[in-house]
């Protein structure tokens, strides 16, 4: 039990420790956020130039297509080059073979973008309510640990 309150406590100090740069981010510039992608798809590669995939010793053309997996960190950019298209970046690097090459730009529709952030934010709220409990549960203990705010 503790166990999983240990991986879920780390998973929430992940995300609240990735949120003061999506704020600042989007301080500077409101058209960038963080989101997750919504399902697994093969996506086109927009970057100039290609992209070099480690996992895989190869080279994706720009043009080429790769494969986004689920759950995939990525930010979104600005408007895509359609209309009802979203440019979005994939902010984390690939670990498996036969994916997408870390900051690999790419547009997806409106629509699997607007999922995308939905799944971000939940996790989000969802992370700030259990770290919330483990400060609640823990007491003094978290100020000891973490420090007081004031």
């Amino acid at each position: 039990m503790m166990h999983k309150v240990v991986r879920r406590t780390t998973l929430g100090a992940l995300l609240l420790m990735a949120c003061p740069f999506s704020v600042h981010a989007q301080a500077t510039d409101p058209g960038v956020e963080l989101a997750f992608m919504p399902r697994t798809m093969t996506v086109t590669l927009l970057n100039e130039g290609g992209k070099y995939v480690v996992v895989d010793a190869t080279h994706i053309p720009q043009g080429g297509t790769c494969r986004m997996d689920k759950d995939a960190t990525i930010a979104r950019l600005e408007p895509g080059a359609s209309p009802g298209t979203t440019r979005v970046r994939y902010a984390a690097p690939q670990v498996s073979a036969g994916g997408c090459p870390f900051l690999t730009a790419f547009d997806m529709t409106d629509t699997d973008y607007a999922a995308a952030r939905a799944v971000f934010l939940q996790m989000k709220d969802e992370s700030s309510k259990r770290v919330e409990q483990v400060k609640k549960d823990l007491g003094e203990k978290w100020d000891e640990v973490f420090g007081k705010k004031n």
